[in-house]
């Protein structure tokens, strides 16, 4: 299960990219997210991918392993392509399937905003490829850190994010170990209706749902057994340091920024 699993799992690997700073791998992923919002046409979609891909490649890691960071939500895709198909009635008209009617406003609309999904999402994994969890969550609190004028904790949510990239694959090594000893009790979802099939999923997360609580009951008993407060001053293992090559890598972003915003005004 731990091979399979991609989302919050870090690659070590021998890149640049792995040796920048984390707060500006997240302060990039905020101009990089500007620029998908900003992105309304298939000249745009181009220069964005094309960055991506340059940026995947400087990684050092498959690609393959980014396309399945994309694949848990290939249903919400196609969702957004189809919404797109059944209400956009933009532009000429199509293609007739029955009292339905595509429109290429709908078809050109529904593509590009499937598209700027997946390169988010693809370009998004980036981040916890590359960054140790600690660091990520260590830089995490240090960006939010100006949000304590107005009341914010970042060090309650630095613990929130960092406890969260732990847990995923535990929980998800859990519910396929609860799957497959209901598959050799002799549970078979094969013929049943769909809607069977979703009752005899959801029972399944009940287990899950239970031990992901006694870890996390667990797992506040031995922190408060070995003296955690929140708030209280500590130290970090690691320093962070923002260098040169952090800021080089911020203009690296600004690039496809400035790119889409002129596609657009043109």
């Amino acid at each position: 299960m731990r091979a399979r699993m991609v989302f919050g799992r870090y690659i070590d690997r021998d890149s640049w990219i792995h040796r920048l700073d984390p707060r500006s791998k997240m302060t990039a992923m905020l101009l990089f997210m500007c620029a998908i919002f900003l992105t309304d046409s298939y000249a745009a979609v181009l220069v964005m991918l094309t960055f991506s891909l340059f940026m995947m490649k400087s990684t050092n890691i498959p690609l393959s392993y980014f396309a399945r960071a994309v694949k848990p939500l290939l249903f919400i895709i196609l969702f957004i392509v189809i919404f797109h198909l059944a209400f956009e009635q933009g532009g000429a008209r199509f293609i007739d399937v029955g009292p339905f009617a595509i429109y290429a406003g709908g078809l050109e609309k529904g593509l590009i905003s499937a598209a700027r999904m997946v390169i988010f999402v693809a370009l998004a994994a980036m981040i916890s490829f590359t960054t140790e969890p600690d660091r990520l969550t260590q830089g995490l609190g240090s960006m939010m850190k100006p949000l304590r004028a107005v009341g914010f904790h970042p060090e309650k949510a630095a613990l929130m994010v960092g406890i969260a990239l732990r847990f995923i694959p535990t929980i998800f090594e859990e519910a396929e170990r609860i799957w497959k000893a209901q598959l050799s009790r002799g549970l078979d979802l094969t013929g049943k209706p769909l809607k069977q099939r979703a009752r005899l999923i959801l029972s399944l997360m009940v287990p899950v749902m239970a031990g992901a609580f006694r870890r996390a009951i667990d797992l506040a008993d031995s922190m408060e057994a070995r003296g955690y407060r929140l708030g209280a001053p500590r130290s970090a293992i690691h320093t962070l340091s923002w260098k040169a090559r952090d800021t080089l890598f911020l203009l690296l972003f600004l690039v496809p920024l400035a790119s889409v915003v002129v596609i657009s005004i043109k």
